[in-house]
């Protein structure tokens, strides 16, 4: 092979080699466009996502129940009232007027009521349950001294009769406590038949006992036919 050998082109040949060539490169030029075309990446769209809306729970409102006030009742305090000699207790209504004795059986108490409506004593006494009946009586009689008709040894002190005894064979008095001047019959042991302190409770066998300071008062405060009014 002939080294470095000149190519010598006639005008025609080479200008119709120079209008091949154009046309070639045209046409590659225009492949790479296609090619171009058809590599490029379109952007991506982008498409809006619409989010379902969010449903929020309904609000809820609690309701609370007022307020109670709860009323605790009135602490209640009961009194029992004490009556004796310091306490003494009223006269009871509707007993009459004017000078007279007040003796109410069931709650073993006596009144002594002077001509002004004034009590001048409302002292506790001891008697025997229903003895007498309820009713009106007078004073029948009195003595400094006396003693059970059925029982001598029974000593008592300012007796003022005013009733019959339910057996008809002995009177009903108001007294002092009795006392047993010796033992045997009715009496277990000597002296008083019962305590101060037993005054206003049953005790005796029909007459009404009373301290002795109280039996002597009204022994002086009462006459023969003063009035004695009764109280169931």
């Amino acid at each position: 092979m002939r080294r470095n050998a000149k190519l010598w082109l006639t005008p025609a040949a080479a200008l119709a080699m120079l209008i091949g060539g154009v046309v070639l490169v045209v046409g590659e030029s225009g492949n790479d466009v296609d090619a171009s075309m058809q590599t490029s990446t379109t952007p991506a769209t982008t498409v809006p996502v619409t989010e379902p809306p969010t449903t929020l729970p309904p609000e809820t409102t609690t309701t609370l129940a007022p307020e109670t006030t709860t009323t605790l009742p009135a602490e209640t305090t009961t009194t029992t009232v004490v009556w004796n000699h310091a306490n003494p207790r009223p006269l009871p209504e509707k007993t009459g007027k004017g000078k007279r004795i007040v003796f109410q059986n069931s709650l073993n108490w006596v009144w002594i009521v002077n001509e002004n409506e004034e009590v001048v004593k409302s002292v506790p006494v001891s008697g025997r349950d229903g003895v007498p009946k309820a009713g009106k009586y007078r004073v029948m009689s009195k003595s400094e001294f006396s003693q059970s008709i059925f029982y001598p040894e029974i000593k008592m002190k300012w007796s003022v009769r005013f009733a019959i005894s339910p057996n008809g064979k002995n009177t009903i008095s108001f007294h002092s406590i009795p006392t047993c001047a010796w033992t045997g019959g009715h009496c277990n042991t000597e002296g008083p038949m019962q305590t101060v302190e037993q005054l206003g409770t049953f005790q005796s066998g029909g007459c009404v006992r009373m301290l002795d300071v109280d039996a002597e008062f009204l022994y002086n405060f009462v006459e023969v036919g003063t009035r004695v009014l009764v109280l169931a």
